[in-house]
């Protein structure tokens, strides 16, 4: 009996995996979350450095005003306050007063009107007449005193609150000028406590930016990419943030400008290190895009070849063009009639012809020993 063993040798494990579009797909929503609480654990270091407590207004207000200054301002709201709420209460009775005063009026001249009735017919006034005559002029003689009085108590007390507003005035106006150092003073401490909090938040987030900008530049081929993505993202997000709260806007944007300078600038240089000094996976997927086009890798010369050898196509026209069908032709190697680039060779390990370009043979799997995208 005989035994046979495999030919076919072991592909390589060079190259990695994409997993299923689901896995990708899961992978991609678990790096946004990751981003997203990574943001809020660095917010809650930041809010525990903004409870780091300010200058204190009111112990920099005492060390700049006299208390007896305002304590006398306090006195004099209480007293205004008291003058106006005396003043509407006399206001309420002297209305009452004057109201009562026109009844009292009303009723003398009827009796006034009673009186002249009665001279006129020649007929006597009644003794109860004369006398209701009498108390209304004594009543409203008396209310006419009173209104009187309650005028110039009214007066007395609009004077009072004249001069005690005119005092507070003057008080306030010695008080603000007193306080105009202390704001400035206050301004002044509230800058620097800012500046610190600010000086706190970066010694806490430019690390960590530096670190995530190093791992996403210099790890980008790791299969922890994502991580360092997320982690880099959510860092730089939350260090703009804390800069624009901190700095004046035109600081800011000239700080947005030459970061934003900075990532075009460094996305530029690596697109032009691609193109002029390519990588093996870089190369490969290039040959492979074209390979799938019949064109050729290194000019895009159509790759004139078996059934397609009398075709006219372009890269965008490709998927149009329908070979004729009929016999089909042996496989042959081939190169470019354009640039003379080698397109299709034979392979050493199973004698089908292969693609030159790329890496593995379609036929038996074996590696090509002179990678040519190195």
């Amino acid at each position: 009996m005989k035994t046979t063993s495999s030919t076919q040798p072991a592909k390589s494990t060079r190259s990695r995996p994409k997993g299923p579009w689901l896995n990708r797909m899961v992978i991609w929503v678990l790096t946004l979350a990751l981003g997203i609480l990574t943001y809020l654990l660095e917010g809650f270091f930041i809010r525990d450095i903004e409870s780091i407590k300010g200058p204190d207004w009111q112990s920099i207000e005492t060390n700049r005003v006299d208390v007896a200054l305002r304590d006398r301002s306090k006195e004099l709201n209480v007293e205004i306050g008291n003058l106006g709420r005396r003043i509407t209460r006399l206001q309420e009775e002297q209305r009452i007063l004057s109201d009562g005063s026109r009844n009292l009026q009303d009723t003398i001249v009827q009796l006034v009107e009673l009186q002249k009735l009665s001279l006129q017919k020649e007929l006597p006034l009644s003794e109860n007449d004369q006398q209701n005559l009498a108390n209304t002029l004594n009543q409203f003689l008396e209310t006419q005193t009173s209104f009187q009085t309650f005028n110039q108590n009214l007066h007395d007390q609009a004077e009072q609150k004249r001069l005690a507003e005119d005092e507070k005035q003057a008080l306030d106006a010695q008080i603000n000028e007193l306080l105009i150092p202390a704001r400035e003073e206050y301004s002044e401490l509230v800058r620097k406590h800012r500046m610190w909090l600010a000086t706190l938040e970066l010694c806490l987030l430019v690390p960590l930016l530096v670190l995530a900008g190093f791992l996403v530049i210099r790890r980008n081929q790791s299969v922890y990419f994502p991580v360092f993505l997320a982690f880099g993202v959510a860092t730089l997000i939350k260090a703009f943030w804390v800069v624009n709260k901190y700095f004046p806007a035109q600081y800011v944007k000239y700080i947005l400008i030459l970061t934003l300078l900075a990532g075009v600038g460094k996305v530029l240089v690596h697109a032009i290190g691609i193109v002029a000094f390519p990588g093996k996976n870089w190369l490969q997927k290039q040959y492979r895009e074209a390979y799938e086009r019949f064109l050729c890798p290194i000019c895009e010369y159509p790759i004139r070849t078996g059934p397609r050898r009398f075709l006219y196509w372009t890269r965008r026209t490709v998927h149009k063009t329908i070979p004729h069908s009929g016999d089909s032709e042996a496989e042959q190697t081939y190169s470019c009639p354009s640039c003379g680039t080698w397109l299709f060779e034979e392979c050493s390990s199973c004698h089908h012809v292969r693609h030159s370009l790329l890496t593995h043979c379609s036929s038996c799997g074996e590696e090509k020993k002179n990678d040519p995208a190195d």
